[in-house]
C-alpha cells in the first residue's frame, strides 16, 4: 500500500504517518519522496494497516498488482533517466545521477581537461552503449572503451559481477575490478554501467559507475533491489526471460518504494525457449513511464543478428540499445562471449540506421 501525503509535508509529520501506519509488529512503513512528492510506503498485510487521520494524508494509493509507481498515470516514473554527469549548464532531469567530473564528450576520445557528460534515456535521440558483456583484459578494455567512444557511444557497459550458468565460467573480476573501470572512465571519458549481484557490493560500486545493471537473473533479489533504491545512481534493470511483465514492474517498483526512480528497463530474450522479445517494448509504453532500451546481443547471441534485432527493437520505439562490441573477441576468455560481439567499426552506421528505422515508424504510425 502507498499513502499520499500533501505537498509541503514536513519530514517529521511523515515519519509521523509511517510510525502510525506501521504500528503493527508485521508491518513495515517509511517515508519517500519521489519526482516531488512525498509518500509512505507500507509493507504488510493491509487487514492489519490503519490509515492515520492525519491533515497530511492526501489519499491512499492501493497496489492490488503489486506496483503503482512505475505506473504511466503516477506521475512518478521518470520519462527521461540521465546516465552519467549532467550537463552543467543546467539542473540535472528528473531521474538524473548526481554530477561527477572527468574527462570527455560523447564522439571522441578523451583528453586531459575534458568533462564526462551523461546522456538521456528516453529523449528525442536514440541513447545507446556498447562494451564487453566482461572486464577482463584491461587493456583490451580501455580499447574498447576508446573505440566505442569515438564511434559515438553515450555509455560503455562492461561487467565487474557476472551472474553465470555454470561456476566454471569467469564471474568477473569484482570488488578488484573497481579501480580499473574507474582509470578507464577516466583516460576514456565515458561513462560506465556494471553488474552489480550482491546488496553487500552496491555502496563501493555506486562510486564508480554512473549506471548499476541488474542481470534477469538478478531481478528477484530483493534484498538488492532494495539497496539500489537507496543509493542515487541510475539502475538498469533486466528481464528474466520466463518473467512477466508484472513480475518485471514488481522489481523496478522494489527500487522506486525505496527513493530512486531513476530506473531504466533493459529488453532482451523472453519466453521459452527464450527469443527476443520486441512486443515487450510496445507492451511496456502503455504500462509506464520509465524508459525502454533493448539488448539485441544476449536476446540473439549472435553477432550476425545483432544489426537485425537492433532495427526490429528501434521500430517497436526502444529509446536505447545495450550493444556488445569488442574489437578483439578472439581473445576473450568464453567463446560464447565472443560469438556476440558486434565490431566497434560498424557501431555508429547501426545507430544511424536504427534511428531512421525508428523515425519511419513512428511516421507511419496508427493512433491508438
Amino acid at each position: 500500500m502507498l499513502i499520499e501525503l500533501r505537498p509541503g509535508t514536513s519530514r517529521e509529520a511523515a515519519e509521523e504517518v509511517a510510525a502510525r501506519a506501521g504500528a503493527h509488529e508485521d508491518v513495515t512503513a517509511w517515508p519517500v519522496c519521489l519526482a516531488g512528492r512525498s509518500f509512505v510506503v507500507v509493507s504488510g498485510d493491509e487487514s492489519l494497516v490503519r490509515v492515520p487521520d492525519s491533515p497530511a494524508v492526501l489519499a491512499r494509493r492501493p497496489t492490488p498488482d503489486g506496483h503503482w509507481l512505475v505506473r504511466r498515470e503516477s506521475g512518478v516514473a521518470p520519462r527521461e533517466v540521465t546516465i552519467g554527469p549532467a550537463p552543467p549548464s543546467g539542473p540535472p532531469r528528473s531521474g538524473s545521477a548526481a554530477p561527477r567530473t572527468a574527462p570527455g564528450e560523447p564522439g571522441k576520445p578523451g583528453e586531459a581537461g575534458d568533462v564526462i557528460r551523461g546522456a538521456v534515456v528516453g529523449g528525442p535521440r536514440l541513447w545507446w552503449a556498447a562494451g564487453p558483456c566482461a572486464l577482463e583484459s584491461p587493456s583490451d578494455a580501455l580499447e574498447t572503451a576508446m573505440a566505442v567512444r569515438a564511434q559515438g557511444a553515450h555509455a560503455l557497459r562492461a561487467g565487474l559481477y557476472k551472474t553465470r550458468s555454470s561456476p566454471y565460467h569467469f564471474p568477473g573480476k569484482g570488488r578488484r575490478g573497481l579501480e580499473t573501470l574507474a582509470e578507464i572512465r577516466r583516460a576514456a571519458a565515458i561513462p560506465v554501467i556494471t553488474e552489480v549481484c550482491d546488496p553487500r557490493e552496491v555502496p563501493a560500486t555506486a562510486e564508480v559507475a554512473d549506471c548499476l545493471q541488474v542481470d534477469g537473473r538478478q531481478m528477484d533479489n530483493r534484498p538488492l533491489l532494495a539497496e539500489l533504491g537507496a543509493q542515487p545512481r541510475p539502475v538498469l534493470l533486466m528481464r528474466r526471460p520466463q518473467a512477466s511483465l508484472d513480475d518485471w514492474l514488481r522489481a523496478a517498483e522494489f527500487v522506486l518504494s525505496r527513493g530512486n526512480n531513476a530506473v531504466v528497463l533493459c529488453a532482451g530474450a523472453s519466453g521459452t525457449p527464450p527469443l527476443p522479445g520486441f512486443g515487450a517494448i510496445a507492451a511496456l509504453r502503455a504500462r509506464t513511464g520509465l524508459p525502454v532500451v533493448f539488448d539485441p546481443s544476449h536476446s540473439t547471441r549472435s553477432a550476425s543478428l545483432v544489426a537485425p534485432a537492433s532495427l526490429a527493437a528501434a521500430a517497436y520505439g526502444a529509446d536505447g540499445l545495450l550493444i556488445e562490441s569488442c574489437p578483439k573477441p578472439g581473445r576473450m576468455y568464453r567463446p560464447g562471449d565472443a560469438a556476440h560481439m558486434f565490431p566497434p567499426e560498424s557501431l555508429a552506421d547501426l545507430v544511424s540506421a536504427c534511428e531512421r528505422t525508428r523515425d519511419s515508424a513512428r511516421s507511419l504510425a496508427v493512433p491508438r
